[in-house]
């Protein structure tokens, strides 16, 4: 089973997301961050599953009825670890920060 490495970037991100939704609703912000924990959880398991994205990264979408977030990570075969670089709404655009990754 491979381990879960998250890059300084995605704990950014997801206290971003919380933050976000706990201005608002407290419940929908600590579900989705559940529903995102388990959905990177999984890659433990099956760290393939994600669709391929550029530059050898995988995406992992996470669907919330109409809407979701997208996992940015890649896969390092030699030490068996999922490295999770970023996460983001499935409406926002691109993953700043991340050049040359």
């Amino acid at each position: 089973m491979a381990e879960v490495v998250y890059a300084q970037q995605a704990f950014a991100d997801l206290r971003r997301i919380y933050e976000s939704l706990y201005a608002d609703d407290p419940t929908l912000a600590t579900n989705s961050l559940a529903l995102i924990r388990d959905a990177i959880a999984a890659l433990q398991r099956a760290p393939m599953a994600g669709r391929p994205a550029e530059a050898g990264l995988r995406e992992r979408v996470i669907s919330r009825g109409k809407t979701g977030y997208v996992v940015l990570y890649r896969f390092l075969e030699l030490d068996d670890a999922v490295l999770v670089l970023a996460v983001r709404h499935r409406r926002e655009a691109g993953y700043p920060g991340l050049d040359g990754i």
